[in-house]
């Protein structure tokens, strides 16, 4: 379950469930979602509601708010965790925590998505420009990488 395939930043959900299941090898951080949540609760998402602010604003339900702790034990298998960068590619450190920001729509649509992938052990499925690629990743190496803010669960 869940596919390989290269990162690009603008390769982002698609518009149909028959498009996902198609035939491709390039996506971001937002058609991983879309694909997760397919695959995981057979639920197709419209770009809308996984391209930020809306999918922030609007999808699903919170399971953690940006105004709670993060805690990865509230989570389960297919929550969307909404995360800012805190270090880039090489490891150097990166501040988009949403000081930085002009506006809470432009912070919000800068975050990253990842998915809690709990059957497998506490690990995140996600795609990054870190990576190149989707992939698992441990949740240390993903705190490493990013702050979690807030998670998202989509109901069936």
């Amino acid at each position: 379950m869940t596919k390989a395939f290269v990162y690009k930043f603008d390769a982002g959900p698609v518009a149909s469930q028959k498009d996902l299941l198609g035939d491709w090898t390039i996506g971001n951080c937002r058609r991983a979602v879309q694909l997760y949540i397919l695959e995981k609760k057979n639920i197709f998402l419209q770009p809308e509601q996984v391209l930020c602010p809306a999918a922030y604003n609007e999808t699903g339900v919170f399971v953690i708010n940006k105004d709670q702790e993060f805690s990865f034990e509230s989570l389960v298998d297919g929550d969307i965790i909404y995360a800012e960068k805190i270090r880039n590619k090489n490891g150097k450190e990166a501040d988009k925590s949403e000081k930085t920001f002009d506006s809470l729509d432009e912070y919000i649509i800068s975050l990253h998505t990842a998915l809690y992938a709990g059957k497998k052990g506490r690990e995140i499925w996600h795609a990054t420009a870190i990576e190149g690629a989707s992939c698992f990743w441990p949740l240390e190496k993903f705190l490493h990488f990013y702050n979690p803010i807030a998670a998202k669960r989509i109901q069936s």
